[in-house]
């Protein structure tokens, strides 16, 4: 596949999650799709991977230790550089809380990896 091929049909994906396996799941899963992965286990690690990889999309645990997900994705949210960055919920919490203003996708644990995968097509269009 021709680099410019790559570049329209895989994304930089940030995996967020405090569970090791999972982490890792997931992690190998988008990665044997062809997108390019970056893991965070924590808030400051997640904000931090995320204002230097530049992801085209987010998945994230919102049950991280504290600050939890809830506050990532605020703080998200408020970066002018990462505010648009779309956030799919992989959660083994319950409902996404009301607070998450924006629409974003929830899928409970464990996600299926056709529908994660999806979901990712979905959120970020292949770029013409």
């Amino acid at each position: 596949m021709s680099a410019t091929n790559m570049s329209a049909t895989h994304r930089r994906v940030l995996v967020v999650d405090n569970d090791p396996a999972e982490r890792e799941r997931l992690a190998g899963l988008l990665t044997a799709e062809g997108h390019a992965v970056r893991t965070a286990a924590s808030t400051p690690e997640a904000l931090e991977a995320a204002a230097s990889f530049r992801p085209d999309v987010i998945t994230l645990e919102m049950d991280l230790p504290s600050p939890g997900g809830t506050v990532f994705y605020a703080r998200l949210r408020r970066s002018p550089a990462l505010r648009e960055t779309p956030v799919v919920v992989v959660s083994g919490v319950g409902p996404r809380p009301a607070r998450l203003a924006r629409r974003v996708t929830t899928h409970q644990k464990p996600v299926a990896p056709a529908a994660l995968l999806d979901t990712i097509r979905r959120t970020v269009p292949a770029q013409a």
